[in-house]
């Protein structure tokens, strides 16, 4: 959510790590695309121990764990007319989350649609000062409201449906929402608030976490 003064500095891209490296910010610096990194697969869910299986749920079970599940590649929101690639970031090496200048950053370290966990997206809401004609990929997120329906497609080409659930505003130190959750989601993060100046850029205060569930 930040609008840069002058060119960014180059950031430093950390290998890929284990598997929702803690960062220390929600996203909203400015820094540059890194090259794509492949996520650790996130493990799969078995049957408790003793259970038995109703009618069905191991059919059910052994279908989506044949599933090939693949990197979230398009986000879609009909209802702000957003229809956007996504570009796989990670963190630097200070841990800070890496935001694409002009596009949504899918979060390697976190998960991919379809395997039962949170899929972390985030991208700025203002438009950079050395680039006034490139619209801000997240500047009508705000408009989003409970109940609007999301749509991941994967490199697959399998598309993935959510709808809004909760939208909630956040400090930049609230890194929990970009953590693991215990079940399919997506968590996007934009900026909100108000506007201030720190380090000669412009900043906001806030942090929109706008989550999606499954739609059934």
């Amino acid at each position: 959510g930040r609008e840069a003064a002058a060119e960014p500095p180059e950031a430093p891209v950390s290998p890929p790590g284990p598997l929702y490296l803690e960062p220390t910010a929600v996203p909203g610096a400015a820094s540059p695309t890194p090259e794509p990194a492949e996520p650790t697969s996130a493990p799969a869910a078995s049957t408790a121990a003793g259970a038995t299986p109703v009618a069905g749920q191991t059919a059910a079970s052994s279908e989506k764990s044949q599933r090939t599940t693949g990197r979230p590649v398009r986000l879609v929101i009909d209802s702000i007319e957003l229809d956007r690639p996504l570009v796989p970031v990670g963190l630097d090496e200070n841990r800070i989350p890496i935001v694409p200048d002009h596009d949504v950053g899918w979060y390697t370290l976190g998960a991919q649609p379809g395997q039962g966990e949170n899929v972390v997206l985030w991208g700025h809401v203002l438009r950079f000062k050395r680039a006034p004609h490139i619209p801000a990929p997240f500047a009508r997120l705000k408009e989003v409201k409970v109940g609007d329906r999301v749509t991941l497609f994967d490199e697959h080409g399998t598309a993935y449906r959510y709808v809004v659930t909760e939208l909630v505003q956040a400090t930049p130190d609230q890194v929990e929402y970009m953590l693991p959750r215990g079940r399919e989601m997506v968590t996007m993060i934009s900026c909100i608030g108000d506007k201030v100046i720190e380090d000669g850029t412009v900043e906001m205060t806030h942090r929109l976490i706008t989550i999606a569930e499954p739609l059934e």
